[in-house]
């Protein structure tokens, strides 16, 4: 089981979290940490320097929409 996800955390596992700046949802918890992590990992996403904000690769938004778009 990837690091956090495990019982013995105390944040929760999964919970929608409206972001103040841009008035949209996003996935938080342990659940929307490690899915960022493993797509920062495999280069799918990388966090812009200084910033919030997360981009997608050409090569991640292709594979992120394969993966979810059955």
């Amino acid at each position: 089981m990837p690091d956090g996800l495990g019982p013995t955390s105390r944040a929760p596992l999964c919970r929608e979290c409206l972001d103040w700046s841009e008035h949209r949802a996003h996935l938080a918890g342990r659940l929307g940490r490690a899915m960022l992590a493993r797509m920062v990992e495999l280069g799918w996403a990388r966090r812009q320097q200084g910033s919030r904000v997360i981009r997608f690769t050409r090569d991640g938004e292709t594979r992120f929409s394969a993966m979810f778009s059955g």
